[in-house]
Protein backbone atom coordinates (compact mmCIF):
# COMPACT_ATOMS: atom_id res chain seq x y z
CA UNK A 1 0.00 0.00 0.00
CA UNK A 2 0.98 3.87 -0.76
CA UNK A 3 2.31 5.95 2.38
CA UNK A 4 -0.39 8.53 0.51
CA UNK A 5 -3.57 5.74 1.26
CA UNK A 6 -2.41 4.70 4.31
CA UNK A 7 -2.75 8.01 5.51
CA UNK A 8 -6.19 8.89 4.08
CA UNK A 9 -7.18 5.71 5.78
CA UNK A 10 -6.07 7.07 9.19
CA UNK A 11 -7.56 9.97 8.61
CA UNK A 12 -11.10 8.63 7.76
CA UNK A 13 -10.93 6.21 10.75
CA UNK A 14 -9.69 8.71 13.21
CA UNK A 15 -12.29 11.00 11.79
CA UNK A 16 -15.11 7.96 12.51
CA UNK A 17 -13.98 7.50 16.06
CA UNK A 18 -13.89 11.41 17.19
CA UNK A 19 -17.86 10.99 15.25
CA UNK A 20 -18.46 8.04 17.37
CA UNK A 21 -16.94 9.51 20.76
CA UNK A 22 -19.21 12.80 20.38
CA UNK A 23 -21.95 10.51 19.78
CA UNK A 24 -21.43 8.41 22.65
CA UNK A 25 -21.38 11.84 24.67
CA UNK A 26 -24.77 12.78 23.35
CA UNK A 27 -26.42 9.58 23.94
CA UNK A 28 -24.82 10.03 27.98
CA UNK A 29 -26.33 13.71 28.11
CA UNK A 30 -29.87 12.14 27.28
CA UNK A 31 -29.60 9.57 29.39
CA UNK A 32 -28.35 11.91 32.56
CA UNK A 33 -30.98 14.12 31.49
CA UNK A 34 -33.89 11.89 31.51
CA UNK A 35 -32.34 10.49 35.01
CA UNK A 36 -31.89 13.27 36.58
CA UNK A 37 -35.64 14.35 35.57
CA UNK A 38 -36.37 11.76 37.34
CA UNK A 39 -34.32 11.78 40.73
CA UNK A 40 -36.10 15.93 40.65
CA UNK A 41 -39.39 13.84 40.47
CA UNK A 42 -38.80 11.69 42.85
CA UNK A 43 -37.64 14.65 45.24
CA UNK A 44 -40.36 17.10 44.81
CA UNK A 45 -42.91 13.78 45.17
CA UNK A 46 -41.27 12.89 48.45
CA UNK A 47 -41.02 16.73 49.79
CA UNK A 48 -44.71 16.68 48.96
CA UNK A 49 -45.57 13.73 50.83
CA UNK A 50 -43.64 14.76 53.55
CA UNK A 51 -45.74 18.35 53.44
CA UNK A 52 -48.84 16.72 53.93
CA UNK A 53 -47.70 14.10 56.71
CA UNK A 54 -46.52 17.42 58.74
CA UNK A 55 -50.08 18.81 58.42
CA UNK A 56 -51.62 15.57 59.64
CA UNK A 57 -49.10 15.41 62.69
CA UNK A 58 -49.80 18.70 63.37
CA UNK A 59 -53.56 17.99 64.15
CA UNK A 60 -52.48 14.84 65.53
CA UNK A 61 -50.43 17.39 68.64
CA UNK A 62 -53.28 19.89 68.47
CA UNK A 63 -56.16 17.18 69.08
CA UNK A 64 -53.87 15.69 72.03
CA UNK A 65 -55.99 15.86 75.55
CA UNK A 66 -53.08 15.82 77.73
CA UNK A 67 -49.14 16.79 77.61
CA UNK A 68 -48.75 12.83 77.75
CA UNK A 69 -50.79 12.89 74.24
CA UNK A 70 -48.51 15.41 72.73
CA UNK A 71 -45.30 13.81 73.68
CA UNK A 72 -46.29 10.44 72.73
CA UNK A 73 -47.49 12.23 69.42
CA UNK A 74 -44.15 14.21 69.09
CA UNK A 75 -41.99 10.95 69.36
CA UNK A 76 -44.41 9.21 66.80
CA UNK A 77 -43.53 12.43 64.65
CA UNK A 78 -40.04 12.41 65.23
CA UNK A 79 -39.65 8.69 64.21
CA UNK A 80 -42.25 9.12 61.50
CA UNK A 81 -39.98 11.61 60.14
CA UNK A 82 -36.36 9.83 60.56
CA UNK A 83 -37.55 6.77 59.08
CA UNK A 84 -38.76 8.36 56.26
CA UNK A 85 -35.71 10.86 55.39
CA UNK A 86 -33.74 7.61 54.97
CA UNK A 87 -36.05 5.86 53.23
CA UNK A 88 -36.36 9.09 50.88
CA UNK A 89 -32.65 9.72 51.03
CA UNK A 90 -31.99 5.99 50.42
CA UNK A 91 -34.10 5.86 47.40
CA UNK A 92 -32.33 9.05 45.82
CA UNK A 93 -28.77 7.79 46.53
CA UNK A 94 -30.13 4.82 44.45
CA UNK A 95 -31.40 6.21 41.55
CA UNK A 96 -28.54 8.55 41.20
CA UNK A 97 -26.11 5.64 41.75
CA UNK A 98 -27.70 4.16 38.71
CA UNK A 99 -27.72 7.36 36.97
CA UNK A 100 -24.32 7.91 36.58
CA UNK A 101 -23.66 4.10 35.42
CA UNK A 102 -26.43 4.15 33.06
CA UNK A 103 -24.93 7.32 31.95
CA UNK A 104 -21.63 6.38 31.57
CA UNK A 105 -22.21 3.40 29.94
CA UNK A 106 -22.11 4.41 26.18
CA UNK A 107 -18.81 6.30 26.82
CA UNK A 108 -17.15 3.21 28.62
CA UNK A 109 -18.69 1.05 25.25
CA UNK A 110 -17.35 3.84 23.22
CA UNK A 111 -13.92 3.86 24.71
CA UNK A 112 -13.64 0.36 24.15
CA UNK A 113 -14.66 0.64 20.68
CA UNK A 114 -11.83 3.34 19.92
CA UNK A 115 -8.74 1.37 22.10
CA UNK A 116 -9.49 -1.92 19.87
CA UNK A 117 -9.71 0.02 16.38
CA UNK A 118 -6.13 2.42 17.69
CA UNK A 119 -4.30 -1.28 18.32
CA UNK A 120 -5.56 -2.47 14.72
CA UNK A 121 -4.75 0.35 13.28
CA UNK A 122 -1.41 0.36 15.11
CA UNK A 123 -0.79 -3.43 14.10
Amino acid sequence: MSKNFEFEKLAQETANVGRENVEAFIKSGAIFAKGFEAIVKTASTLTQSAAEKQAQFAKEIINSKTLNEAAEAQNKIAQANFDEFVSGATKISEMSVKLLNDSAAPINEQLTKSMEKVTKLAA
